[in-house]
């Protein structure tokens, strides 16, 4: 009983340090898209910095997870819970990427460009941490029941993102002199579409954990 007690605690521990991340990357997420929105190079530089926060992170949860695994033997259960930490923390880093991407762009793309893409990419931005917010409550809790209606809501990022991808594509199509600037928001409404994916990704993880059952969610 005390050795397991103490392996609660050890996981408790990461179990914290995985909503940190989260937080991190959350943050990151809203600089990354406020620095390109804004042609803010300066908040671009910093979130390109602190990318690099969020990397050392997810080595560290892995270190974490590692002595957990050769100190306390987890089985069953345990063990599916000290991995899901693992697979949870490289899908924040990867989160942290796209925050990166979005910081690289910013003062490269046309205020044109911004107008039109803008609001959308915020609106899924905004809902897309959302998304992350909740699916680390969820894990907390270990509710497979809300991550899988969190994973759902990735429905209305896709709607969005394809919504944009048309409009820009018409643009592009009725002013091909255009493409130039408006190609490079192709992209960035791709990277702001992953988010749902990722999370989404947290979510099977999630399920796995509560049930034993690998799941292909959405």
């Amino acid at each position: 009983m005390e050795v397991r007690t103490h392996f609660h605690n050890e996981l408790n521990r990461v179990f914290r340090d995985v909503i940190t991340m989260g937080d991190m990357v959350r943050e990151l997420l809203n600089k990354g898209l406020d620095s390109l929105l804004n042609a803010n190079e300066i908040l671009a530089s910093e979130v390109i910095e602190e990318d690099q926060k969020i990397d050392e992170m997810q080595m560290k949860i892995e270190d974490e997870c590692t002595l957990i695994i050769a100190k306390e033997t987890p089985v069953a259960t345990e063990l599916r819970e000290v991995l899901t930490v693992i697979k949870i923390a490289n899908e924040l880093e990867r989160l942290g990427d796209h925050a990166k991407h979005m910081a690289k762009r910013a003062g490269k793309v046309s205020t044109e460009g911004l107008k039109i893409a803008g609001p959308t990419l915020q609106e899924m931005n905004d809902f897309g941490c959302q998304m992350v917010k909740e699916a680390l409550e969820s894990f907390l809790e270990l509710d497979s029941a809300w991550a899988k209606e969190i994973a759902e809501r990735d429905n209305f990022i896709d709607q969005k993102y394809y919504a944009l991808y048309d409009k820009l594509i018409d643009v592009i199509k009725e002013k091909p002199y255009k493409a130039e600037n408006l190609v490079p928001l192709l992209f960035l409404n791709r990277y702001l579409e992953r988010i749902g994916d990722r999370v989404t990704n947290i979510c099977e993880c999630i399920v796995y954990s509560k049930t034993n059952k690998h799941v292909e969610l959405n």
